[in-house]
This record gives C-alpha cells, structure tokens and sequence, in this order.
C-alpha cells in the first residue's frame, strides 16, 4: 500500500509540472505573437477594430509646423521628410537593394495597405496634404500604422504642402470606430475630417512628390510607381536576388530595367500571383496593356509583344533580363527601376502631362539602356478610358507641353546636342479657350476607384 502510495503521489506531481509547463508555453506563444505597440501580427491577429480621433498625429507626436518643412526651388511648397518613419526603417533599407517608391492625395491612402501586403521590401510615400488635409493624412497613417505591423515597420511617409495653405487641424471633432479589414472603408470615413470650406488643390505636384518619395530611400535602386499600381508577391525578394546577380552587380549604373504594366477588367475575381496567371487573363481578354486604348505610347516603345510569352521554365521564378529595346519613340512612359545615381523627375511639371516620359527623354539623351525583365509586372484597376478625363486634365497637358518644349532645349544645351525642333499644334492660348468653352458646357466628371486587396478575393465578384 505504501508503494502504491508513492506511486500516485509521483504521478500526481509529474501532472503538476505538466499542465504547468503548458501554461507557460502558452504564455510565451503569446507573448512572441504580440508586438510592442500591444497590437498583434499582421495575418494571424491583426486587431479588428480602432478608435480614432482627429489628434494631429500618434500619441507623443506634436502638430507638424511648416516652420521645420524644406521649401521647394520654386518657393511653392514646402517638403516634411520622414513625418512618420518606419520603426524598422534603418534595417529594412540595408537589407534591400531595392526601395517601392510612390505618392498619394489623401483620399487614396488606403492603397498603402494593398501595396505593403504585396511587397515586404522598403516602401517610401510621399503625401500632399495642404490645410486639414493634413488632418485626414495624420489620422490615415495612424489607422495603417495601427492596423498593419509591416505599415508600422516598413513604410516611411513624407508630407508636402503648398506654402500658401500649411498643415492645421480639422474643424470637426468625431471618433471614428475603424474596421482594420477595410481600410478603403475607413479611409472614406476620415475625409470627414477635412474642412468642407477650403477649397481642393488642383495642381498636383506629381515629380516634386516623388522625387520626396525616391531621396528619402537609401537603397542602390528604386522602384516608382502610382499608388494604384499594385506588385505581385515575392517582387521585392525577387529584384533584390536579380540586382544581387553576377551580372547585375556588375555595376551596370546606366541601365534602366523596364516594368511591364497590365490594366485588369474589373470582372477579375482575383489578382495574378505570377506571369502565367497575368497571360491567361490576357488570352482572356481581362488584361491588357496599360493605358492602351488611351494613350498607345505610353507603354508601346516596351516591345510587349516579346514579354507575352510563356517562360521557358514556368516554374522558376527568378527575374532575367529577357529582351533590350534598342529603338527609342517619344513619349514612352514606362516604369522603371532605377540605380540611385539616375537623374531625378524635372520638377517644373505640375498636373498632368509629361511628368515621367520627361524623364524617360532624359534617360535616353544620357546613354541608358533599356532592359525589359521576365516575370516581374504591375497590375492597375480597370480598363482605362478618357470617358472620365476632366478638361482640367487636358488644360493642364497643354501647359505642360511648352514646359516640355522649354525642358528639351535646356536638356539639349546641357549636354552639347543639337537644339530640339518644335512640335507643331495649335497655339496654347487656343487651345485652352477651346477647353474651357467645352468645360463650361459640360459638368465635371470624376475618376471612380476601387479598392484591389492584394492576393484577396475582390469584393463584389461573383455574389
């Protein structure tokens, strides 16, 4: 009986540091999946809900002053680097070879969300946010950065405003309860925020904001792309493997590698993970060329026809160099990456028109070599049309067009080339009375769009 005794007592005891260790383990597993903010991983259990409220940033932060902002060469506006820098920013950076560089208005900051799930690499946003715009931007940010660890700790944003109309509060105060899966949701809700009395900027500072966005990454290479142009997986772990190639290494610094970009029909159910999936749509007839039915020569100097092919191994996913263009047409628009040392985007376009293919001239005067890579794509939302195009749009393409004009002779002196001829049309003022009559006979018209969540079911298909 005593041994029997002892023997229970044992068992008994071993139980004890059984469930003990069990709790424990529980605890530390806990403990590994929650990050130091209180919220937790990204994917396993991002917070379903926030509350937010129209404070001027996150907690600990003060009113941004345009007292501390770098004023542009134009004496226009004025640049805030690094207002919400990526708490792994230093790490992330020296890990790649390549940085995601874009820009945004306020009311399209949601895409951010998209474009990190996408890409794991260094991600730098430049926002434009004059008068309580900045209001809306401090309360987005603080919404993604909240909601999404890799936001929190990868993405660095920058603020621009015009000088005329520096950053302030929003005039209304409400505390927005925010869905973390919807961040277009929520992002709709925080315009609320802006002051309904200002009226809304027209001229958009597209170079100046990414020329912020590509100056404040540090990495050997950059990526620029528009907000709404969406990465498939595995891109930034891909270019980073290409650019670390024997070949690429190689300290090619005049080569420009060329990005081919899809337009998808909104009927696409789901986003493609890899080429052969971007071909089928294609075959399909749910992709097609960007901007192809507006504007063919945005895309057409890439050669497209020879990417749209299937790989000779369609398993293997590392990125080559599959085709160089050797002709160069006018007005080509590509997305490109980069090696630092490229010239940046000519800051004088304001608007529409000519603000990359300015720089893509450039490039071709000074010698680059343009590289189309396999298996590396963007995708966009939605055939494009110009059913939409305000004539806002179109005045200013027309005052671009003598910038441009202006942008080719100085380019042309600089490097000792024969000046530019001058492209024929009508005069400018012509034109634009021209615009504005047809502006005034008809209403404005506006750009819908929709949010594409990143390897997600699109909403709406199917139902």
């Amino acid at each position: 009986m005593e041994m029997l005794r002892a023997r229970r007592t044992f068992l008994l005891i071993n139980l004890v540091v059984v469930l003990l260790n069990a709790g424990l383990g529980i605890l530390v597993n806990l403990a590994a999946f929650t990050n130091r903010s209180g919220l937790r991983e990204r994917y396993l259990n991002m917070p379903s809900n926030v509350s937010m409220s129209p404070s001027p940033t996150e907690p600990g932060d003060e009113m941004l002053s345009a007292a501390f902002g770098l004023i542009d060469k134009t004496g226009n506006y004025t640049n805030h680097p690094f207002v919400w820098a990526g708490s792994e920013w230093a790490a992330v950076t020296s890990d790649s070879r390549v940085c995601l560089t874009t820009h945004a208005t306020v009311d399209r900051l949601f895409w951010v969300a998209w474009q990190a799930e996408a890409w794991s690499g260094p991600m730098s946003v430049s926002i434009f946010a004059p008068g309580s715009d900045y209001a809306v931007a401090a309360a987005m940010v603080s919404y993604l950065r909240r909601c999404f660890t890799i936001v929190h700790e990868r993405v660095s944003f920058h603020l621009v405003h015009t000088r005329a109309r520096p950053p302030k509060t929003s005039p209304h105060y409400e505390v927005y309860r925010l869905n973390c899966a919807e961040p277009e949701e929520a992002n709709k809700a925080l315009m609320g925020l802006r002051d309904k009395m200002e009226p809304k900027e027209r001229r958009y500072p597209q170079n100046l904001m990414r020329n912020l966005a590509r100056r404040t990454c540090p990495c050997d290479y950059t990526l620029t792309i528009d907000i709404d142009m969406l990465t498939p997986p595995y891109m930034a772990e891909n270019m980073t493997g290409f650019l670390d190639t024997t070949k690429a290494s190689a300290t090619c610094w005049k080569c420009a590698y060329v990005i081919p970009v899809y337009e998808l029909q909104d009927s696409v159910a789901y986003l493609p993970n890899d080429k052969m999936d971007l071909l089928r749509l294609i075959l399909k007839g749910q992709a097609r060329r960007y901007h192809e039915k507006v504007y063919a020569k945005n895309q057409g100097n890439s050669k497209l026809e020879n990417w749209e092919v299937e790989p000779i191994n369609a398993s293997a996913t590392e990125y080559r160099v599959l085709y160089n263009i050797t002709t160069y047409e006018e007005f080509w628009e590509p997305i490109l990456v980069l090696p630092f040392t490229a010239p940046l985007f000519d800051e004088r376009f304001v608007g529409y028109g000519f603000t990359r293919s300015s720089q893509v001239y450039e490039l071709h005067r000074r010698g680059y070599k343009f590289q189309v890579l396999d298996r590396a794509f963007l995708t966009h939302r939605g055939f494009q049309t110009t059913t939409n195009y305000s004539t806002l749009r179109y005045a200013q393409i027309e005052i671009n067009k003598v910038r441009y004009q202006m942008f080719k002779r100085e380019l042309h002196a600089q490097l000792g080339l024969q000046m530019p001829t001058q492209s024929k049309g009508a005069p400018l003022r012509q034109k634009l009375t021209s615009l504005l009559s047809k502006r005034s006979q008809s209403p404005r018209s506006h750009l819908s769009i929709r949010a594409v969540p990143a390897k997600k079911k699109l909403a709406g298909v199917g139902k």
